[in-house]
């Protein structure tokens, strides 16, 4: 028993009890008697509540049956492309198999070999399923953010998943999706910059290239930006209070923004947590920013924003 749990997060299902030893009469005294914790019908932990994020994950998945698969937002965030989302566990299993379980969100699908992963000893779907699962919910600019964060973790394939929204032409989200795979793939080095390219799609701007060099007087080598628009010479920098709180990252700021400046470009930066905490008011200052760099009226003659993205 105790070798099987290790296996399963400290978890175990009812037949595994039995091919150990355990009559239905036993599992139930040890049940009784606090050596074994029910978490869902036919399984079972071996150590009292309360249980992990994985534990709860995985008991979802074991009491689904054989081919369940955790799924949905859980299955981002377990696989680390999404931080924020719903924790209750959401399983998919094969059309028609399998039973609802409470606290337990069930969806009926079949799901392809190659779009099956185990993750932390938890059986899932990949990132490229997740995504097409998830599109109906989901405006472009959260799409734009996993299928980037995915991407950059190396967990996207793009030709698999571009299979995948051809199977499912003209269903909700789809065209969304079809839309960001004509992108040119963006990797991004940190979540400020996940999040950011989102923000560039509000506000109307060509998408720019990020961790951009910049040749610059004065300097051995180029300074690298986080997004640039070289054709107006426009960089941007996200700061956040972690990397740039410090006033000795304060001072190579100011000689990377003067040596850019030297070199022809305006460097401006924006904060991490202003960003996330304000999408819209953040797009609304990088669209004058460009314009003003285009030389337009202060944000009122550059490209507006695309309505259906904003």
């Amino acid at each position: 028993m105790a070798a099987v749990a290790r296996r399963q997060h400290g978890l175990i299902r009812i037949d595994q009890l039995h091919a150990a030893g355990l009559s239905t009469r036993a599992v139930r005294g040890r049940v009784n008697a606090g050596r074994l914790y029910r978490v869902h019908r036919g399984v079972y932990s071996l150590a009292p509540p309360p249980l992990s994020r994985h534990q709860i994950w995985l008991g979802a998945v074991l009491a689904c049956g054989t081919d369940a698969l955790l799924s949905h937002e859980p299955a981002a965030i377990l696989q680390g492309f999404l931080l924020d989302g719903s924790l209750v566990p959401e399983i998919t299993v094969p059309g028609g198999s399998g039973r609802s379980r409470e606290g337990i969100v069930v969806h009926r699908s079949l799901v392809d070999t190659r779009d099956r992963r185990r993750v932390h000893g938890i059986p899932c779907v990949s990132a490229d399923r997740v995504l097409v699962d998830l599109a109906p919910a989901l405006g472009i600019g959260e799409l734009e953010t996993l299928l980037v964060a995915a991407e950059s973790l190396g967990l996207l394939k793009r030709g698999r998943l571009a299979e995948l929204v051809a199977e499912r032409r003209g269903r909700p989200g789809m065209k969304r999706l079809a839309e960001l795979l004509e992108e040119r793939p963006a990797i991004a080095r940190s979540w400020p910059e996940v999040h950011f390219l989102p923000v560039c799609r509000l506000a109307g701007v060509p998408r720019p290239l990020q961790n951009h060099p910049v040749a610059v007087p004065g300097a051995g080598r180029p300074i690298v930006v986080d997004f640039a628009w070289p054709e107006i010479a426009l960089a941007v920098e996200l700061d956040s209070q972690r990397f740039h709180g410090d006033w000795a990252a304060a001072v190579r700021d100011r000689e990377r923004d003067q040596l850019l400046a030297l070199a022809g470009w305006e460097c401006r930066r924006f904060v991490r947590s202003v960003v996330e905490a304000d999408h819209v008011a953040a797009a609304g200052r990088l669209r004058a920013l460009h314009a003003m760099r285009l030389g337009l009226p202060h944000g009122g003659s550059d490209p507006a924003p695309r309505a259906a993205e904003a």
